[in-house]
């Protein structure tokens, strides 16, 4: 029973190798609009099996550095790889992952159930948006690839600058509020992993500078292109505002702390 509540907690809340599994339940889901359903739920989930079968709390204290090892290796895997595609849908997944992998790390911070859940959710919102985002953009576009063409924020600067701002998101960046949960992972760290820390965000800001070089910088040659509505661009922008204002609190909070 133990080795099946790992299991369906190792897919759910993703660590490796069973971060295969949960990238392919992702990519499986039936629409872009399930897909970011499937990336808030999955690793709600995964946190509530841990806490509510009692598997959480029967870590040890310390966390067991091979648990450690295999969290942040899950981390700076995924991050390197989001370094290396341009398929909106695949970063998004892989950053995702990355970021809910550190999860594992604050075992030991005795935190209540409730702010686990808002930290592995702080993950997976920029990757939901994002999700979206690339469903709007295949729409359009027949692919949402950004390699192919450059320039896209010339013809579709609302959808462009949705896509920025939640890439910014998705990597931790200062406002936001998984920028704080990274410094509370830092802070659960011995001192000789914290370098191990600071690859995984490294690695973030590659991954992100990698993925926008496309959608901001050269020449679009191509079809006019429908961008998206200013209601939708509103909407989309009220989302990462109120995230951004949660993180302003959640750092007020914790330096508070």
């Amino acid at each position: 029973m133990d080795i099946l509540v790992w299991i369906m907690a190792g897919t759910l809340l993703p660590w490796f190798p069973l971060s295969w599994i949960f990238n392919k339940l992702l990519a499986s889901a039936p629409g872009f609009w399930a897909q970011a359903l499937a990336i808030l739920v999955f690793p709600q989930l995964g946190l509530l099996l841990l806490i509510y079968s009692g598997a959480w709390q029967a870590l040890p204290v310390g966390l067991d550095s091979n648990l450690r090892v295999v969290a942040l290796f899950t981390a700076v895997f995924y991050a390197f790889r989001a370094a290396s595609t341009r398929e909106v849908q695949v970063w998004a997944r892989l950053m995702t992952t990355s970021g809910l992998a550190l999860t594992w790390l604050l075992h030991g911070q005795n935190l209540d159930p409730l702010t686990l859940q808002s930290f592995a959710l702080a993950w997976s919102i920029p990757g939901a948006l994002m999700l979206v985002w690339a469903g709007l953009l295949e729409q359009r576009m027949g692919g949402a690839y950004l390699g192919l063409r450059g320039g896209l924020a010339t013809v579709l600067p609302r959808l462009s600058a949705l896509i920025t701002l939640t890439a910014l998101a998705a990597s931790a960046t200062p406002i936001f509020p998984n920028f704080f949960i990274l410094l509370h992972v830092v802070k659960a760290l011995p001192l000789a992993w914290i370098p191990g820390g600071l690859l995984v965000l490294l690695l973030w800001g590659w991954a992100v500078g990698r993925f926008l070089q496309d959608l901001l910088f050269g020449i679009y040659r191509g079809e006019l292109l429908e961008d998206l509505t200013v209601g939708g661009t509103w909407l989309g922008g009220l989302v990462l505002g109120l995230f951004a204002v949660g993180g302003i609190f959640w750092g007020g909070a914790w330096i508070m702390n």
